[in-house]
């Protein structure tokens, strides 16, 4: 109720100042219930340690989640300028009430100043999401916050874009950070090459600087397979993150680690899929290392117009320098109601089993009370995703 009156005054403030012009609205949300085969709650599974990007999300999301965006656009004078709002909800769990309504984003843009027309200006609250890899749902480049900034400059093949980042989330701790990116650059038939690099600093007595770079490569019809793929190479150091976001601003120059990320997805005929392979180490302030892998992915096979067989297997691991190795495997099978038979037709329908396997060294991969001690789980459930 208290979202369809935020939506609905947001809309009417939005077309009260821009008169005619369109109101765009997008949106994206994931729902439904489920139940374990343990006297609990319903469970999911994920290795708290390690990189992130290790959990496969078909099957294993316990959360109830969406997120809905209004944006105007306006002119004037040959300038173009928009402002967005998007609101969220996230629950923990199918029942609560969650963490409420919240901005995620609220920034305004503008392009088309003469003295520099082909860049957008943006000042705000504003994601900044350079690439992820859906069936883990994790954003491995994400230059999110407050901050101002411009891109799209036309510099040598590719298009430059700077912004300034303000954190004051922790009173006592806040920090600076300074992000470029230099994209687009043609570097072979089909594919592109993007640089996004970092700088950080703590701006408090005891807070560290941090670098951080990143390499992506977008590849269409890889090896003439008709398949897309995206490769990710990161370092970071220091308070930098290997997302491009802050990491810990009381980290030194001992805190350290690298990632790469090999993303394939395609579609032929009535198959379609995502597969990934993720390589990470990552020292923290303390000097202790922890390494990461996980390889998985999800197949969808469309049996007619409106209904496929999704499947999804991966698994994971982490080992922290002189530690045990903590490991899950998982696999979920769910038949789907679909719009289309494409592998990213949405909204999609699901009915799904999931079940699990992890070790010791990994601990309570679910969270829940009842599993302490256990190795092994299996949940079913339904669920809706829809992007729209």
């Amino acid at each position: 109720m208290h979202l369809r009156l935020h939506l609905a005054a947001a809309a009417a403030l939005a077309l009260a100042a821009g008169g005619a012009q369109a109101l765009d609205y997008t949106g994206y949300f994931r729902a439904g219930p489920g139940l374990t085969d343990s006297d609990a709650s319903r469970a999911c599974y994920g290795l708290n340690g390690g990189s992130p990007g290790m959990k496969y999300r078909l099957g294993n999301e316990c959360d109830f989640y969406g997120e809905f965006q209004l944006s105007q656009g306006f002119q004037k004078e040959g300038i173009d300028t928009r402002v967005t709002l998007m609101l969220n909800h996230w629950t923990g769990a199918t029942d609560t009430n969650g963490e409420g309504i919240k901005i995620e984003q609220m920034f305004a843009e503008a392009k088309g100043f003469d003295i520099a027309p082909e860049a957008t200006f943006w000042i705000g609250k504003e994601r900044g999401r350079r690439g992820d890899v859906h069936i883990v749902d994790t954003f491995f480049v994400e230059m999110a916050g407050v901050g101002a900034g411009a891109k799209g400059f036309s510099v040598g093949p590719g298009k430059l874009g700077v912004a300034f980042y303000r954190t004051d989330s922790d009173a006592v701790r806040p920090g600076n950070r300074l992000n470029a990116e230099w994209v687009d650059i043609a570097a072979n038939a089909g594919g592109k090459l993007n640089f996004f690099a970092t700088l950080t600093r703590g701006d408090f007595d005891g807070g560290e600087s941090g670098a951080g770079l990143t390499l992506r490569h977008d590849q269409q019809n890889l090896f003439g397979t008709g398949l897309n793929n995206t490769l990710f190479l990161q370092v970071a150091q220091g308070s930098a993150g290997l997302n491009a976001n802050f990491g810990d601003l009381t980290a030194g120059s001992d805190a350290k680690g690298w990632r790469i990320v090999e993303s394939v997805s395609g579609q032929r005929g009535a198959l379609g899929g995502q597969a990934m392979l993720l390589l990470a180490s990552q020292t923290d302030g303390a000097g202790v290392r922890t390494t990461s892998a996980s390889v998985g992915g999800r197949v969808s096979y469309a049996f007619s117009r409106h209904f496929k067989l999704v499947t999804e297997a991966g698994y994971s691991q982490f080992k922290p320098e002189g530690g045990a190795t903590a490991k899950l495997a998982k696999l979920t099978v769910a038949p789907t109601l679909a719009t289309g038979p494409d592998f990213w037709s949405r909204p999609e329908f699901r009915l799904y089993v999931t079940t699990a396997k992890w070790n010791a060294p990994a601990g309570n991969v679910t969270g829940q009370p009842a599993y302490d001690g256990e190795t092994r789980g299996t949940s079913y459930g339904a669920q809706v995703e829809w992007w729209f």
